[in-house]
């Protein structure tokens, strides 16, 4: 009996730790692609916006793009150099 209980409770904690390591690899995947998604639309928001001060209609739009591009993928690079 003893050893059916202790059986049943390391099943028990071992699905409750690879419940809570899908979790955490959720979160992850969230702020990855946030810090990814974030960083693109500021740059275009910024380039817009500064393409409507000076009347320059694409210049400042496709260089902030490209800047918010490579912003979101450094930030991605270093999010995933923590992990290893």
């Amino acid at each position: 009996m003893k050893d059916d209980f202790s059986r049943r409770l390391d099943e028990k904690q071992k699905k409750k730790e690879r419940i809570h390591n899908n979790k955490k690899g959720y979160s992850l995947g969230m702020k990855i692609s946030m810090d990814l998604v974030s960083s693109i639309i500021a740059g275009v928001l910024i380039g817009l916006g500064v393409d409507k001060i000076f009347s320059t209609k694409p210049i400042f739009f496709i260089i902030f793009l490209l800047l918010g591009i490579i912003t979101g993928f450094y930030s991605l690079y270093k999010s995933i150099k923590k992990l290893g």
